[in-house]
């Protein structure tokens, strides 16, 4: 686990992650392009309510994200079934041929 001094929104603070300093300068950086733009966009949206929003939009993203990996997922045991039942019926086949 390493340790990183970042600032997001002119607030400093220390992180621990597993993350790489690229990873990590990434994230920052995209955080607090978006806090500065919500905030600059509108004057009476604090850092605070931006930071808030900026939390809600990734977390609905998330939540997109997650549904589509399931979906994903489910799609991938059926093909997976799949391949296996087509390989069972080929094998059988081969058999009924005499074909090794």
């Amino acid at each position: 686990m390493e340790k990183y001094d970042i600032e997001i929104a002119g607030i400093a603070m220390t992180v621990k992650t597993d993350e790489n300093e690229d990873f990590v300068d990434y994230v920052v950086h995209e955080l607090d392009r978006k806090i500065t733009e919500m905030t600059k966009r509108n004057v009476r949206c604090s850092k605070t309510e931006a930071a808030l929003l900026c939390a809600l939009e990734y977390n609905c993203e998330r939540a997109r994200l997650d549904k589509k990996v399931k979906n994903l997922e489910a799609q991938v045991a059926l093909y997976t079934a799949n391949v296996n039942r087509l390989k069972s019926e080929n094998a059988e086949l081969k058999s009924k041929l005499g074909i090794e």
